[in-house]
């Protein structure tokens, strides 16, 4: 039989980094009115607006995405953990 060996410390990192990158994405705003004059040309302030709009709704769908796997790494952190400490319980009453 093989053992299954979990890297807790591999699972928190993955947790914070998806929590990072949830914030960066639920803070990032476009600058597109910002950024308006500097285009210098109707063409390319249009076509810029295009793709933030664009990106602006891929953007929720993506954090949703996120989201969800953060949630998946919660309960697998959880589980383990919970199975982690019923495993010991019953060694230690197996071996008394």
């Amino acid at each position: 039989m093989a053992d299954l060996g979990v890297d807790y410390d591999y699972l928190y990192t993955i947790k914070k980094d998806l929590g990072t990158v949830r914030t960066e994405f639920k803070n990032c705003s476009g600058h597109q009115n910002d950024l308006r004059d500097e285009y210098g040309s109707l063409f390319v302030s249009g076509a810029m607006e295009e793709f933030t709009d664009n990106w602006n709704d891929h953007r929720k769908e993506m954090l949703g995405s996120i989201e969800k796997v953060g949630k998946l790494v919660e309960q697998a952190i959880e589980n383990f953990e919970k199975l982690d400490k019923e495993l010991a319980e019953a060694n230690k009453r197996k071996s008394k």
